[in-house]
């Protein structure tokens, strides 16, 4: 029995021998395998700053050629070495096709390394696992506490054998990855330039710093566990941190800008939630930075405008025309002023009319917000010099704002999880789907000033079973409320143009959330009957308005008959409204719907 039990021991002292041993080699795999993907994701870095060389490369070649081309003509050259210059331009445009093609087949998605799958026991013995997070912080100063100032664009795994070039080029391509799966489409106009340096505590680390003494694990010690990075800002002249953080697009925003700077009075027009307000306080920033002021209380004014306060604003702009035209005073003036809901004053032109004798160069940039445009839009075009920005549901950047926004917080979520979601992943890209098929709804019964802004669903929640409880919510006391009343007005207004859908229909045969058990729980959307808007053949009539009903018979019989009833509601409808203004004539109706709708958001 003796010699039994020795022969069990020197076995089991020689398998806990190999398992330390494959335990040792097993680290030292995963290491090794972990600074192969950091060299990979580098080396895919350096391939996308060669093919973009090459693309300036090909760039200059044609502008060369133009250039020879030119000076032939002037000199009367012959034809054949035109036509052989043609051929000596046209190779590298081939060869850098070729390139392109084959580059394309490196980039894959990676947004395995955005969320660090790989991070086990083994990694977070020997190196760190880091957040990389882009900072505003440094840039501006935040006037706005609930406003962030960092984002989570992804985790990396760092080993003690990571060297500084090969953290750059992965902190750089990790922003490219970033930016591709925000915007699939546009890439927002950013790329891996757009990154200016990145910071790991004390230590910054741009394009041509020296390489610190340690290695970059050195430096990642204590709870110091992340990687900030900087984007270019207005100190670089660039517009990408306000792309950012914004997320419009870069050829959008320059526009804005450029609008702005040259003509220094814009009106952002509208329908309501569609980010007039908030667009316009960014500009407001960044204009007093890129006029080299800080922003202090004061140098940004902000007037809200309502029916009563036209009278106080009228007074406002002619003692600020007072102060520009005036030696002294004008150093306490605002540098921006922002004019919130001008849709509420029914005469524009009589409120602006203060500010024609004054100094334009001195006289305040002015950023107006309304809900629709005015008949005396030529008039302050004309008189003024205010340029319109049309921020429409339809159109960029207002709409692929709501999916952008959403897929940066599941990107974040995704992240803090470290593991992806399948079944929020699809709710996530089907609550835009949503939002254009009521707005689509709403503009084939009504028209596109009475369609829902993004701002209604930014606020869903980031779990299955909770998004499920918000939507239901939103769609029967919110969603079902505003589009009882808006396709009420449209019809009375407009009168049928097409067939009746009921848009819960569609909202039901695309239903994401799989059914469960407790879907009693929940109660059932809530659907659109046509005879709940009028459109069965009756005009349902609001309160203190006198709508004749029509009987269905009628309505599907005459065609001519049909039309005078429409033009007879139409006429009753407006007949409500004062002709003396020089506002639409569909000003009370919109702010109708305005004030349902800043309701129920």
């Amino acid at each position: 029995s003796s010699h039994s039990s020795s022969l069990i021991s020197e076995c089991t002292e020689s398998e806990a021998e190999s398992v330390l041993q494959l335990r040792s080699e097993l680290r030292d795999k995963e290491m090794k395998l972990t600074d192969i993907r950091l060299e990979a994701l580098s080396s895919a870095h350096q391939l996308d700053q060669l093919r973009e060389a090459m693309n300036r490369m090909q760039s200059e070649i044609e502008k060369l050629k133009a250039e020879n081309d030119r000076l032939k003509s002037e000199n009367q050259g012959s034809c054949s070495r035109a036509q052989s210059q043609v051929s000596i331009a046209s190779s590298p445009r081939q060869s850098i096709g070729l390139s392109q093609h084959g580059m394309s087949l490196t980039e894959s998605s990676s947004l395995d390394m955005l969320l660090d799958d790989t991070g086990d026991g083994a990694m977070r013995k020997e190196g760190r696992r880091v957040k990389i997070v882009v900072s505003f912080e440094d840039k501006m100063k935040w006037r706005e506490d609930a406003r962030q100032h960092c984002f989570l664009i992804g985790c990396i795994g760092v080993s003690g054998k990571t060297k500084w070039d090969v953290l750059d080029g992965v902190v750089r391509r990790l922003f490219k990855e970033y930016i591709i799966h925000i915007d699939p489409a546009m890439h927002l106009g950013l790329n891996s330039d757009s990154v200016l340096s990145y910071s790991i505590g004390d230590i910054k680390r741009t394009n041509n710093a020296e390489t610190p003494e340690l290695l970059p694990c050195g430096y990642l010690v204590g709870e110091n566990t992340t990687i900030s990075v900087a984007v270019k800002g207005i100190s670089e002249n660039s517009l990408d941190c306000l792309v950012f953080e914004t997320l419009i697009p870069k050829p959008v925003l320059q526009r804005y800008t450029s609008l702005l700077m040259e003509h220094r009075r814009i009106i952002l027009s509208g329908p309501s939630g569609t980010g007039k307000s908030y667009l316009a306080h960014r500009l407001s920033e960044y204009v007093v930075l890129r006029e080299g002021r800080e922003l202090t209380d004061g140098i940004i004014a902000t007037f809200n405008v309502d029916h009563k306060s036209s009278k106080e604003l009228r007074q406002y702009l002619s003692n600020l025309a007072d102060q520009c035209n005036g030696e002294t005073g004008a150093v306490d003036m605002p540098l921006v002023i922002i004019l919130d809901n001008l849709h509420h004053i029914s005469s524009l032109g009589e409120i602006f009319n203060g500010l024609l004798n004054c100094k334009y160069h001195k006289c305040p940039y002015i950023i107006g917000t309304m809900n629709q445009a005015t008949s005396s839009t030529p008039n302050l075009q004309l008189h003024h010099n205010f340029r319109w920005v049309l921020c429409a549901n339809h159109m960029e950047p207002v709409s692929g704002f709501l999916g952008r926004f959403l897929r940066r917080k599941l990107i974040e979520t995704e992240i803090g999880w470290r593991m992806r979601n399948a079944e929020l992943v699809k709710i996530i890209d089907w609550i835009p789907k949503v939002w254009q098929h009521l707005n689509k709804f709403l503009e084939t019964h009504s028209s596109s000033d009475v369609t829902i802004g993004p701002r209604l669903f930014l606020s869903c929640p980031l779990d299955v079973d909770g998004s499920r409880v918000w939507f239901t919510d939103l769609w029967n006391y919110s969603i079902i409320p505003y589009l009882l009343e808006a396709v009420r007005e449209g019809l009375q207004l407009y009168g049928r143009r097409t067939p009746w859908e009921d848009p819960a229909k569609w909202v039901m045969d695309t239903y994401p959330w799989a059914a469960t058990p407790q879907h009693h729980e929940w109660p059932p959307l809530l659907q659109l009957r046509p005879e709940d808007v009028g459109f069965d053949g009756y005009s349902v009539p609001r309160e203190g308005t006198s709508s004749k009903q029509v009987p269905c018979s009628e309505v599907g019989g005459d065609p001519l008959m049909n039309m005078l009833i429409r033009l007879q509601e139409a006429a009753s409808c407006s007949g409500l409204q004062s002709y003396d203004s020089d506002s639409n004539s569909n000003s009370h109706h919109d702010d109708i719907l305005d004030s349902s709708l800043e309701s129920t958001l």
